[in-house]
């Protein structure tokens, strides 16, 4: 009998060790989605860029970045891009959100994205609506394909997608459906 009782305790020693052993640690934690890991975030976000001359290029502000670390990619919220022209505040754009690719070769800006040319001597201003524009900041070169409306003084444009070359002179081609009212001076 007694060894039967000696048996029973051992048995109930080992469950107990058994239940009451630790966790392996990859069992603890739940499996993380490498494409969700933020390795750094930004708030405030106040970026300046300068040419090989040394003169103000581009602006990027945002109230909030957070930049993915499998993915590269950077989500930037209310971004506001501003391109230089000779020291002068060329083009001013600014959206709800944007994603700014690895090598930060393109920013495209998601949501309402509004763009404000400030004119010179011979042109007058130019304002902008438009959704979902990509940007290549290197080639300052911009392109969508959603409804675009260009307002400048009494004059309008309406289009379905829009590629603009940014750098003066500058040029922008409408794609489609265009419909225009020009007011003669």
């Amino acid at each position: 009998m007694r060894i039967w009782l000696l048996l029973v305790l051992l048995v109930a020693l080992g469950a107990t060790w058994w239940a009451s052993r630790p966790e392996p640690v990859a069992a603890i934690h739940k499996a993380v989605d490498e494409n969700q890991v933020q390795d750094y975030f930004v708030h405030k976000l106040d970026l300046h860029l300068f040419d090989r001359e040394g003169r103000l290029s581009h602006v990027l502000n945002a109230a909030h970045l957070t930049h993915f670390l499998a993915s590269g990619i950077t989500l930037v919220e209310q971004p506001r891009y501003t391109l230089y022209e000779e020291k002068q505040p060329g083009w001013n754009i600014q959206a709800e959100k944007g994603e700014l690719s690895r090598d930060q070769s393109r920013l495209l800006l998601l949501g309402e994205t509004v763009i404000d040319w400030q004119g010179d001597d011979r042109h007058p201003a130019m304002h902008l609506l438009t959704s979902d524009l990509t940007i290549h900041p290197q080639q300052e070169y911009a392109e969508t394909g959603a409804p675009v409306t260009v307002t400048s003084g009494e004059n309008w444009i309406e289009s379905i997608g829009m590629q603009a070359w940014l750098k003066a002179p500058g040029k922008i081609r409408f794609l489609a459906q265009t419909r225009a009212y020009y007011v003669a001076q």
